[in-house]
């Protein structure tokens, strides 16, 4: 009788086993990976939103069309940021920087050059934040004498002076893409297919925060606290 129960524990133990490495292998959504040597800052990517919110805040120009993508292709996105943007911001700021200085892109070289140094900066942080994962469809557009797709995707938290970049699946990886030009609402960029596409913000923050209110109030009140015991005293020491 032990050994009919042993053997079945043990059965059980490798069906469970087998399950837990299935899950973890997952094919569709990527593990988080190391950053670059010698890069030091924190990274973070802000809160997501559902693949619908997505859509309804993203438009595109005439001859294209845009659909929800599944909500594994936004979980995709959010670990694609961290790993192939965020994880190598010494390179990806350079690249886009040099970019804007050579005038292939219209885009604010110095936004992209911040971020490449605050790589190596342990006081900053820099933020990804993803403001569409969208489905990009061509309706009526047409490819131009490059080969590619001329595309400008409007969302209005965007300004000029951001610094953008696009993700692109090409059917079997994340590209980065640097865009053509970025303008207050809109980004412009070239792709040779559509896909899933995924504009990202980079920002970078110090952490070197100045007092909460309510701490700088607290601090205030010791202040003026010491200040009036101060005053009694050599009060008391004149008059005294």
């Amino acid at each position: 009788m032990k050994k009919k129960v042993l053997a079945l524990l043990s059965a059980l133990t490798i069906m469970a086993t087998g399950s837990m490495t299935a899950f973890a292998a997952s094919p569709t959504v990527p593990g988080t990976e190391a950053p670059a040597q010698g890069q030091v800052v924190a990274t973070t990517v802000t809160q997501m939103k559902t693949a619908t919110e997505y859509t309804s805040v993203t438009q595109v120009s005439d001859g294209f069309s845009v659909t929800t993508v599944t909500q594994t292709v936004v979980q995709q996105v959010a670990v694609t940021v961290q790993n192939t943007l965020l994880n190598n911001l010494s390179h990806i700021g350079t690249t886009f920087a040099s970019a804007a200085t050579s005038g292939s892109a219209q885009i604010a070289a110095s936004s992209y050059s911040n971020i490449a140094a605050a790589a190596e900066d342990s006081t900053k942080r820099v933020t990804a934040s993803v403001l569409s994962v969208v489905d990009v469809n061509a309706e009526t557009a047409t490819k131009a004498s490059n080969g590619n797709y001329v595309v400008t995707m409007n969302i209005s938290s965007i300004l000029s002076t951001d610094a953008i970049a696009v993700l692109h699946y090409n059917g079997s990886a994340w590209e980065t893409i640097i865009p053509t030009n970025v303008s207050n609402g809109s980004v412009t960029f070239e792709t040779a297919s559509l896909s899933p596409i995924s504009i990202v913000k980079l920002e970078v923050e110090s952490l070197t925060m100045a007092p909460k209110t309510g701490e700088a109030m607290a601090m205030m009140a010791v202040v003026m606290l010491a200040g009036l015991a101060g005053v009694i005293f050599c009060g008391k020491k004149y008059f005294g």
